[in-house]
């Protein structure tokens, strides 16, 4: 029993070193790169929406805008950002400007660059089906 206690503490150890490790570098690329490059890395390093947002909330004078624009730009998937941002209690109106703002800012990034193929003319297309139309007299009715 106490070997597995004791594993159990060494795993929750390094899990807790290695979090401590992401947030202080998390923290300092937010300081000296801005909001942009600190998801981006954390992403890169693995972290998900909701702990980027829980911590990302944390971080002195930050937007949660920018910080959902932020998501958005380094390819976060929507579905996440908004699980995220509910259970941080951000608001759908704060969610919607940030994913606006990443649009702006950098929806150039994720533009399909075949998003207009060309339809060869030699394809023919036949005529809509015609309805055909009855004249009804007033007599009628």
């Amino acid at each position: 029993m106490k070997k597995i206690a004791i594993a159990c503490i060494l795993v929750v150890a390094s899990v807790s070193v290695a979090l401590a490790d992401w947030l202080g570098e998390f923290r300092d690329i937010y300081v000296t790169g801005g909001i942009d490059k600190a998801v981006e890395q954390a992403m890169k390093g693995g972290a998900n929406p909701e702990l980027i947002v829980e911590n990302g909330l944390q971080l002195e004078g930050l937007n949660p805008q920018n910080l959902i624009k932020a998501l958005y730009c380094a390819g976060a998937k929507g579905q996440d950002i908004r699980a995220a941002a509910e259970k941080a209690d951000i608001s759908e109106l704060i969610v919607a400007a940030g994913y606006k703002k990443s649009i702006a800012e950098c929806g150039d990034r994720f533009a399909d660059a075949q998003a207009y193929t060309p339809v060869p003319e030699d394809i023919a297309f036949s005529a809509p089906p015609t309805v055909p139309t009855t004249a009804v007299s007033p007599s009628t009715f």
